[in-house]
């Protein structure tokens, strides 16, 4: 992907909140500074949820009868409440006779005609009509396409239902659409039939899953069906796309033989597919049917440097996470996006290597830490939110993912597929809370890990290490200082772990373990000689913030010959750090040698830290001879950066024309980044040119705005409204941020504009309003903050102006 399209993954990661915004207290006190939230009570229990509804795709509406089957949990229960928010209510029944009923803030009423006994079963059906709400349902004018997103808490939204993760239900939809159109939901297909210029689709699901995760698309979609040992494997996509379907999906069967090997558990369901929509935010493990992105509909040219395998087996994971065995309530959701993370890395160690598995640990690990230093701290599990999307984080996700492999370090394999089958098979068809997984290990295993979830998932934090390393030749002594820097006191003890060392020497290797108990330690063994290098977590288990010292030979040896891809790659900093020739030298002939493309990438932007002619000629020479695509966009990324006189010439070929898309994208930005002519009226061209996710022109726009020329803001805010695609207006609001500070008119601007009828727009305008830091900004984001319906909107919004209020200026100053 080029820089642009990095920058956008925000969107195809399973609606992960993840806009890069400043941290601090504020950031902290508007987010999770809020009282204690829990499971709601429960009277009464569904049991099933019958839709029948019509869709009408020019009113972009949905009306019909929702008819839920519950059963009362205790006796007397004389009211049921069912969430339901901006519905039209026009009736209710409770089996089949009229019920009286009051719908009211957010919170639709029933009254029995008389108490229902404990376990007493009723059926409620309610008419209703929802029209284009906010949230929940959401229409797509091109394609012409209607879907549902209701995690975490938006079923509510189009259909009354008791919007909880631990209330599971088995489920039907019928649906009435245009002619010619499909409608897809849960299950397996009971009945299609024409009734005049309409088409019914009827679903059914025998398994009871969270309400949350009951999902109806529709549009005009083909239909590619494969096969899994017996199991239907569908992809739906419009019409034209099959081919570009069948790549981007192509991991799907091998993905499901491996997870249902690995777990012991066979996929649990009749059917699997993945549906392909447009304007999606990422991908949703709807059970049986998830809705995915239109981005994995990947042409061949975009194919060559870019897949979403990761994002297929995150969400064909969730159907053993998330929908198999369900979180009981979102302080716990770790237990479904932490697992689904982690699977990816599984999945892709399986598929492509130790190294493609390493790195994106690595990648995991960075984002996390990340958003720990600049946003935010807080446990894994944590009851203080603004809402529940506000906690589908950084943390949930890689942190969670991360607790996970450190978990199967420390079981090791064997114990660890054991327990993981066993926590599959005990709570099928459940919900869970994290003690249930600690117990379900003890049960498999033997193994007390409560100290281990203690330290990592109810604890905020990480180790923040700092530690050198030393030989002693005359006693063969190797010497480790280390040092946790994070603060540490009665309330917060030091973390306790074991840190892996790897020494190698001639002829020789030895692993050693260091026992971290306290603050502060000093370690020493007895080597057979001097050792060429220490390896400090070799087999990168440790989820860590490390500042380590260690001779200069050392970290050669780590560069040119560390035992693994990540482990050569993060040893390329600390030689870029020396500088001088012998650095650039060290670093490009390790770039250039290296076989994964992910340790060249990190070498080539080490190499790219180093001022200078010398280090400008090695980048020109890694640009003739690298030859994956993406480790020669990163050298095209860097010599653009770098800014220095010929760059136009050597980038501009690259920018016309490269096989692989991402290489051209990035080649395009860096032209138009540098000025000039010919870099303007290429980006002015690449605009126009349709492209995969809009790589070319969201490019054009990132570019434009980077050369800082003040005659590009009419282009950006032209970029920004539509008819321009959608990538291009992203990177246009992205970029109207950095402009804000130099046109005063700019501010207010955006803000008259900041509403889309694309949800994705409207939080990347959202982001560019915060970004600013100007208190103009405020007035429009705490409205959002307080008043808008989707929950998406109002967390970025009060980001955002949390942001403003800590940061920002006022205007005119």
């Amino acid at each position: 992907m080029s820089s642009e399209m990095i920058e956008s993954t925000e969107f195809l990661r399973c609606g992960r909140r993840l806009a890069s915004f400043g941290g601090g207290s504020g950031v902290q006190r508007a987010l999770l500074g809020r009282a204690p939230a829990y499971a709601p009570d429960r009277a009464f229990e569904s049991l099933h949820v019958f839709l029948d509804l019509d869709v009408d795709m020019k009113k972009r509406s949905v009306s019909g009868v929702c008819e839920t089957t519950v059963r009362a949990r205790r006796s007397g229960v004389r009211r049921l409440d069912f969430d339901a928010v901006d519905l039209r209510v026009s009736s209710v029944e409770i089996d089949g006779r009229p019920a009286r009923f009051r719908h009211k803030d957010g919170v639709l009423s029933v009254f029995m005609p008389r108490e229902l006994s404990e376990s007493a079963e009723t059926r409620v059906g309610v008419r209703y009509r929802v029209t284009d709400p906010e949230a929940g349902l959401h229409f797509v004018r091109e394609p012409e396409q209607m879907w549902s997103q209701s995690q975490p808490q938006d079923a509510r939204r189009w259909f009354p239902c008791q919007d909880a993760p631990h209330a599971k239900v088995t489920s039907e939809i019928r649906a009435r659409v245009p002619s010619g159109m499909r409608a897809v939901s849960n299950g397996v297909l009971a009945e299609h039939a024409a009734a005049g210029r309409r088409e019914v689709w009827h679903w059914k699901m025998d398994r009871p899953h969270s309400i949350y995760l009951i999902t109806l698309v529709v549009g005009r979609f083909s239909e590619i069906v494969e096969d899994w040992d017996g199991i239907p494997v569908v992809y739906y996509c419009e019409k034209g796309r099959e081919d570009d379907a069948r790549r981007g999906f192509a991991k799907t069967a091998k993905a499901l033989k491996f997870f249902s090997e690995k777990t012991g558990v066979r996929y649990p369901y009749p059917r699997y597919a993945q549906v392909a929509v447009a304007e999606y935010p990422g991908g949703m493990e709807h059970t049986t049917c998830t809705t995915q992105t239109d981005a994995c509909l990947i042409d061949r040219r975009a194919a060559l440097d870019h897949d979403l395998d990761l994002l297929v087996a995150h969400e064909l994971a969730h159907q053993w996470f998330g929908d198999l065995v369900t979180c009981q309530e979102w302080p716990h959701a770790w237990l479904n996006e932490g697992f689904a993370t982690y699977f990816e890395v599984l999945f892709q160690e399986h598929d492509k290597g130790r190294d493609e598995a390493d790195y994106e640990l690595l990648v995991n690990a960075r984002l996390y830490l990340d958003e720990d230093a600049r946003r935010y701290k807080r446990p894994i599990v944590c009851r203080t939110y603004m809402d529940p999307w506000t906690i589908f984080d950084r943390h949930l996700y890689e942190k969670g993912a991360w607790v996970l492999h450190m978990l199967k370090r420390e079981l090791g394999d064997e114990l660890w597929w054991k327990a993981v089958g066993h926590y599959l098979r005990k709570h099928r068809d459940s919900s869970v809370q994290t003690q249930d997984l600690v117990r379900a290990i003890e049960e498999a295993t033997g193994r007390n890990l409560q100290s281990f979830f203690d330290q990592w998932v109810y604890r905020a934090g990480h180790p923040v290490l700092r530690a050198r390393l030393s030989y002693d030749a005359k006693t063969r002594k190797l010497s480790l200082w280390l040092m946790q820097t994070q603060p540490v006191d009665d309330a917060r003890p030091a973390f306790r772990f074991a840190l892996a060392l790897r020494a190698v020497g001639r002829g020789w290797s030895k692993d050693l373990t260091a026992e971290v108990t306290e603050k502060e330690h000093r370690f020493s063994w007895t080597l057979p000689g001097e050792p060429l290098d220490v390896e400090v977590d070799p087999d990168f288990v440790l989820l860590k913030s490390l500042t380590l010292h260690k001779p200069g030979p050392m970290w050669e040896r780590q560069l040119s010959g560390g035992s693994s891809a990540v482990v050569r790659a993060l040893a390329a900093p600390q030689v870029a750090r020396w500088g001088g020739e012998r650095s650039i030298r060290l670093l490009a002939d390790a770039a250039s040698r290296e076989r994964f493309w992910g340790a060249a990438v990190e070498m080539v932007r080490a190499l790219a830290t180093i001022p200078g002619e010398t280090a400008d000629a090695a980048l020109d020479r890694l640009l003739k001879t690298a030859r994956h695509p993406r480790v020669l966009r990163a050298v095209v990324s860097e010599v653009a950066r770098r800014a220095r006189p010929g760059a136009q010439t050597r980038l501009a070929p690259l920018a016309r024309r490269h096989p692989a898309l991402g290489v051209q994208a990035e080649a395009l930005r860096g032209l138009a980044a540098l000025g000039g002519r010919e870099g303007a009226a290429l980006a002015q061209k690449a605009l126009k040119i349709p492209s995969y996710r809009d790589a070319l022109a969201s490019s054009a726009v990132s570019g434009l705005a980077a050369s800082r020329d003040p005659q590009v803001l009419p282009r950006l805010k032209a970029a920004a409204l539509a008819p321009s695609p959608y990538g291009a207006r992203a990177a246009a609001w992205r970029a109207l941020a950095e402009y804000a500070a130099r046109d005063s008119s700019l501010v207010p601007w955006m803000c008259e504009r900041v509403q889309d009828p694309d949800e994705r727009l409207t939080l990347s305008a959202v982001a560019a309003l915060g970004a600013t830091e100007d208190e103009r900004a405020l007035p429009t984001l705490e409205r959002l903050a307080k008043k808008a319906a989707n929950p998406r909107v109002r967390v970025y919004a009060e980001e955002a102006a949390a942001r403003v209020k800590a940061d920002g200026k006022k205007a005119g100053l």
